[in-house]
């Protein structure tokens, strides 16, 4: 058994003997009164003794409670914690204390304690007359034999004095260990408190250090995108890894500001022979946007290749109508989305890539049925439907293989 268990249970032991003796003294009052001839007068006295004695228990109660209320340890001048250090704060509020409320109450215990000192040293004529009287007050309602009053002083001398070591001792054992568990439950709030606004201080920094690295990150993408479309003989080439890496790192509005700068400067040089190695520059840019694009979500990334594949100085017809073919199935239907553009330049694709074409011969079955599907939905929307007669490859396939206009229209 430690100290403080075996403290408690010696201090437990004290307090029911004090109860004992206080019980005991409550039972010397119907003693005192069993020599009252009628029945009314002893039971006036033992009320007027049970009640006196409980009276007096309880002002001596008062006063050993006053007596006993502890004072607050506190470390004086302790430093403050560092207001930038939230963890230190916690620290110091563990530190400061032994045990840390500096109640109103402690102070009015201190103020009385040292009034009532004061009062008995000075006025102990005064105190001891106001006892006189009073004794001989209460000693009328216990019955007027000659002894009555010096029992009514032994009485309240005893049952003051039992109620003071009673209300003593009670709070030297169970108000100091209230109050500390009360405080080390504030503390404890204070510190989850203060713990939970540092984790939310420490994610809002990880935050802002992650939103720096990112915007370093987007820098160089766009960086690189502009040194690849805009290039010099006096920075290195950029090479297609440090492309993929680059816009893989970037965020997903840089991607997007990154395809929209690619496809003007596809969309503004594609027709031009003389600025098409200018549209050719375009071309690593689609494929590391295709290469981070692991979900599959873009079909405008596969179609842009597709286009600049198409129209290269030498073009690659096979790589460009895969390309092509992979924005379709990721667009879906054409009639609920759109971009039969795909359709009209896969045609072409197909054309060129045709052994048959390439002779001057109609198309095999499957080949002819392949295209002519992609020019039925072209020919959905009237402006790439005017295109097929200036289109030398659509013309061509077109007159070879004596598809009408009926045939386009046919489902």
């Amino acid at each position: 058994m430690d100290t403080n268990t075996k403290e408690a249970t010696e201090g437990k032991k004290a307090l029911w003997s004090l109860a004992g003796a206080m019980l005991a003294g409550l039972l010397s009052v119907p003693v005192y009164a069993m020599h009252m001839a009628e029945r009314a007068d002893f039971l006036t006295a033992v009320s007027v003794g049970l009640v006196f004695a409980g009276a007096s228990a309880f002002v001596g109660g008062s006063l050993g409670f006053l007596f006993g209320i502890p004072r607050t340890l506190q470390q004086e001048g302790a430093a403050p914690a560092s207001e930038s250090n939230a963890a230190s704060q916690a620290e110091a509020v563990r530190t400061q204390v032994g045990y840390r409320a500096n109640t109103n109450l402690e102070q009015i215990s201190d103020w009385l304690t040292k009034i009532l000192v004061g009062v008995s040293l000075t006025q102990v004529s005064e105190i001891r007359t106001g006892l006189s009287s009073l004794t001989a007050f209460v000693a009328q309602g216990i019955g007027t034999g000659p002894h009555s009053q010096v029992f009514v002083s032994a009485l309240l001398a005893y049952s003051a004095t039992l109620g003071f070591l009673f209300g003593y001792l009670w709070t030297r054992l169970f108000m100091v260990g209230a109050l500390r568990l009360a405080d080390q439950a504030a503390i404890g709030d204070l510190t989850d408190k203060v713990q939970k606004i540092t984790q939310k201080a420490e994610t809002t920094d990880r935050k802002i250090e992650e939103l720096k690295k990112q915007s370093e990150r987007d820098a160089a993408g766009l960086n690189l995108a502009y040194r690849l479309l805009n290039p010099s003989p006096d920075l290195p080439k950029v090479t297609q890894e440090e492309l993929d890496a680059a816009i893989g790192a970037a965020s997903r509005p840089v991607r997007v500001q990154i395809f929209n700068q690619a496809w003007q400067v596809r969309g503004d040089n594609w027709r031009d022979p003389a600025n098409k190695h200018k549209m050719e520059l375009t071309i690593p840019l689609f494929r590391a946007l295709i290469k981070n694009d692991v979900e599959r979500r873009y079909h405008l990334n596969h179609g842009q290749l597709g286009f600049a594949l198409k129209d290269m100085r030498t073009p690659d017809f096979q790589e460009a109508e895969k390309e092509l073919s992979t924005a379709i199935e990721i667009r879906g239907p054409w009639n609920e989305h759109g971009w039969v553009l795909y359709e009209f330049n896969r045609a072409i694709c197909r054309i060129m890539t045709d052994p048959a074409y390439a002779q001057g011969q109609p198309s095999e079955p499957d080949r002819k049925a392949m295209i002519l599907d992609d020019l039925r939905v072209a020919a959905h929307s009237e402006g790439l439907k005017k295109l097929f007669a200036s289109e030398r490859a659509i013309h061509g396939w077109i007159s070879l293989n004596k598809v009408t206009d009926k045939d386009l229209l046919s489902a």
